[in-house]
Formats: C-alpha cells, structure tokens, sequence
C-alpha cells in the first residue's frame, strides 16, 4: 500500500480508531528538538488525511453546537492558505502538526462516542 493510499483510503472503508490514536499519541510525543522538518511534515500529512476522513462522517454537528464548533474550527486549520509551506519554519509547522493531532484527538472522540465504539 503507498502512502497516498494509506492517507486516502477507499470512502468506503470504516474508520481505523485505532490507527488514528496512535498517530496521535505518536505526534503529540515528540518533541521539536528531536524532530526533522521531513519528520513534522510526514507526520502532518498523514493527520490531515485522518481529520479529513473524520470531517467527512456524520458527528452529530447539526444537533449539537459544540461538536459544530469543533467541525468549524477543524476545517479552519485545514484551510489550504493556513498550513505550512516549505518555507515555515519549522517550529510553526510543528505547531502545526500539534493543532491538528489535537483536533483529530478531539473529532475522534466525538466520532467514536456517536458510533459507541468502545474507548481506546
């Protein structure tokens, strides 16, 4: 499977909780001092994928403002004109990368609370 696939998979696959927790965990401990900027940007990919996938399921948002906010607020950092360029420095890309891993934590949660998956 390429990297493109793993990011994007098929509409019709289900969500891999799992999968998007560890990448997660997995961003929100590393460290800015011990990262590579080719490090923070794979890893920034890959999270985009999986908020964009999570964005794309029914969350309740209509009936509920929060969750609507959170939806807001992720397409928000999703916007193509806010994320990093090559020329970021790498301190705001791996910013960056934070906000998204936290948001992702975030919409997850609400996606696997809707869909009465068991916590992680």
């Amino acid at each position: 499977m390429t990297e493109q696939q793993q990011v994007h998979p098929s509409m019709d696959a289900p969500i891999d909780a799992e999968l998007i927790l560890d990448a997660v965990s997995t961003v929100l401990a590393m460290s800015l001092s011990t990262s590579t900027r080719q490090q923070i940007d794979d890893k920034t990919t890959r999270l985009v994928g999986q908020l964009s996938m999570l964005l794309a399921e029914e969350v309740g948002a209509e009936k509920d403002e929060e969750v609507m906010a959170l939806v807001r607020a992720s397409y928000y950092l999703l916007d193509m004109g806010r994320r990093p360029t090559e020329t970021t420095p790498a301190y705001e890309a791996f910013a960056f990368m934070r906000d998204v891993a936290i948001r992702t934590r975030s919409l997850l949660a609400v996606y696997t609370k809707k869909n009465g998956i068991v916590a992680l």
